[in-house]
């Protein structure tokens, strides 16, 4: 299996991926840079066998729909994103796998960010979207979310998961998310450690860590220490 990974520019810092197995079948997940992604199809002789969409926001699933027709090919999400996504969908229930050559890809319901919100399992991967970042998580300000759901999937059902899930998040915001692990838990070695690796672009593009180690930095999944939750109180 191959990953390819690469940041689309935009204001949002979205990451594009392309998961393609050893015949060139391939996934796409959230796309939203079609002139790259038409590049690296054509390029790498690429069989686009599905678009995984994990939530409706348009900065992940605006392009599904014109991307689906270029492709031929299906668009995947929740049960619950029908309507909300301008696409034709086949939808896919928690803990259902689907394959498509050598890529199995199994859908893990993440609701909080959104109602339908879904991330997806693949090859010992965590493709998180806006569920879980690198340091943080996605914020429940826009219709639909709903933080004790969020809250939920942030220490239940990641919970379930494989400890050594490795994370690919929907954005590159570690630096910053970092910057805020040690206003309120400044006493963190890990995340102090992380943050002085990472002072650029490029060095985020490199920064991988899986659920395990995100347990040992991300406040968002600490709140069961007292002192962060001493510390939280503190500033607020």
């Amino acid at each position: 299996m191959e990953i390819l990974r690469w940041q689309a520019g935009n204001e949002l810092k979205n990451y594009q991926y392309i998961i393609c197995d050893d015949e060139r079948n391939a996934v796409l997940i959230d796309p939203l840079d079609p002139t790259e992604i038409q590049r690296l199809v054509a390029q790498q002789n690429l069989s686009v066998k599905a678009i995984l969409i994990s939530h409706e926001h348009d900065d992940h699933a605006a392009l599904a729909g014109p991307l689906q027709k270029v492709f031929s090919t299906k668009v995947i999400s929740s049960q619950q994103n029908v309507g909300r996504i301008a696409a034709q969908l086949t939808t896919v229930a928690n803990g259902e796998v689907l394959s498509f050559g050598g890529l199995n890809v199994r859908a893990i319901e993440t609701p909080g960010h959104t109602a339908g919100h879904i991330a997806f399992e693949i090859g010992g991967f965590l493709f998180t979207a806006d569920c879980l970042f690198h340091g943080g998580c996605g914020h429940c300000r826009s219709a639909g979310a709903n933080i004790e759901e969020h809250y939920r999937t942030l220490h239940e059902r990641l919970a379930r998961l494989r400890p050594d899930l490795v994370l690919m998040p929907g954005h590159y915001y570690a630096r910053r998310n970092l910057d805020f692990s040690l206003h309120v838990e400044p006493d963190n070695g890990r995340a102090r450690a992380l943050r002085a690796r990472l002072t650029t672009d490029s060095d985020e593009m490199a920064h991988q860590t899986t659920l395990k180690q995100e347990r040992e930095y991300n406040p968002f999944l600490r709140l069961s220490r007292r002192n962060l939750r001493a510390r939280i109180s503190e500033l607020t």
